[in-house]
């Protein structure tokens, strides 16, 4: 796409690139408040959409969610995840953990680079990184410190 290691993603242009439909819940469901509450647990699913793929996601959220929910859905799509119905036929949540985890990471990595990561510390931009990237605090220090930017920092300062 043109950008640098450091530069923050657009999670909608991506979806363009990629041809994923990127739908709002409330333009499917304007009228479930459960579903579309800000603390609605229900954040995104990756569907089949005839020979294209789509994303809706919970348009209710803040935006620091709605990217990270959207950049999940990506990561999915990017690892190659099968599309499962999000319950079993006994009405249970389908959920594979070692696949969520994998999507989580890479969400987190589209977030915010290691190159990104280590920018803001080199750069002392933590107090601009949430603006930046469109991230919230508790994934920029989860990403400053997984991806290492942290702990090389401290040592470089010392």
């Amino acid at each position: 796409m043109g950008l640098s290691p450091v530069a923050p993603i657009d999670p909608e242009e991506i979806c363009a690139r990629y041809d994923i439909a990127l739908i709002r819940l409330s333009d499917l469901a304007p009228d479930t408040p459960l579903l579309r509450a800000a603390d609605s647990c229900f954040s995104a699913v990756t569907v089949p959409c005839g020979a294209r793929t789509a994303i809706v996601h919970n348009d209710a959220h803040n935006l620091f969610r709605q990217r990270s929910n959207i950049c999940h859905e990506l990561a999915h799509c990017f690892l190659g995840h099968e599309c499962v119905p999000p319950l079993t036929p006994a009405g249970e949540r389908a959920r594979d953990g070692t696949i969520e985890a994998e999507a989580n990471h890479l969400a987190g990595v589209l977030l915010l680079t290691e190159e990104g990561a280590a920018h803001v510390m080199f750069r002392r931009l933590l107090d601009e990184a949430q603006r930046i990237y469109g991230i919230s605090e508790a994934m920029l220090n989860y990403r400053l410190r997984i991806s290492g930017a942290m702990t090389r920092f401290q040592r470089a300062s010392n």
